[in-house]
């Protein structure tokens, strides 16, 4: 008879997701992991795998949530120049509060030599380079977003400008130098 779990799945990769995100895979042990979802090893090498296999999930919690904030920004937009900037802006509040950056792009510098989640980053990263995609054709259809490039060579200004803001939010909190950059990234659209 196959075993029910008895937690809330969700929080227990919230809470796995919060400490890797705090301390990186390798700096991570499972006794840490134990002490923050609240489960025994057991418990969790029996509905997770092993720790790489709990941080696997635990990543794909953080690139399902940061999903979840992308379509917010763009359902509130009005058009697709818009839903980018919300994009942008809706990261703000995190970026002045938090100083851990982006858990995929750490990740990135941590990992990037496993084959499984270096595959996974590629595929989330083509993901966002698609919206991105998306949102830039459907402007340039619009006429609020210029045809001076691609839309996929402008998808790939968007994404690296978001990753760099990402990246520099670690350390600048002043808003109005990241809300500076933020317009001069997407003034090259208009």
């Amino acid at each position: 008879m196959p075993r029910v779990e008895t937690f809330n799945r969700e929080q227990v990769l919230e809470a796995a997701m919060q400490t890797f995100w705090a301390h990186g895979y390798q700096a991570t042990s499972m006794q840490q992991l134990v002490d923050a979802t609240g489960l025994n090893r057991s418990s969790l090498y029996n509905s997770f795998g092993d720790k790489m296999d709990l941080y696997k999930a635990s990543l794909k919690h953080y690139m399902n949530g940061t999903q979840q904030q992308f379509t917010a920004a763009i359902e509130q937009a009005a058009h697709p120049l818009e839903a980018i900037r919300n994009i942008f802006y809706m990261f703000l509040p995190e970026i002045q509060t938090d100083s851990r950056g982006c858990m995929s792009m750490s990740c990135k510098s941590e990992l990037n030599a496993d084959v499984s989640i270096k595959a996974f980053l590629e595929n989330t990263q083509e993901q966002s380079l698609l919206m991105f995609e998306k949102l830039v054709r459907d402007g340039q259809e619009s006429g609020v977003i210029n045809k001076d490039k691609s839309s996929r060579e402008y998808a790939w200004h968007v994404f690296n400008a978001f990753q760099g803001y990402r990246m520099t939010g670690i350390l600048v909190k002043d808003i109005n130098v990241l809300k500076g950059i933020i317009d001069l990234n997407l003034s090259v659209l208009e």
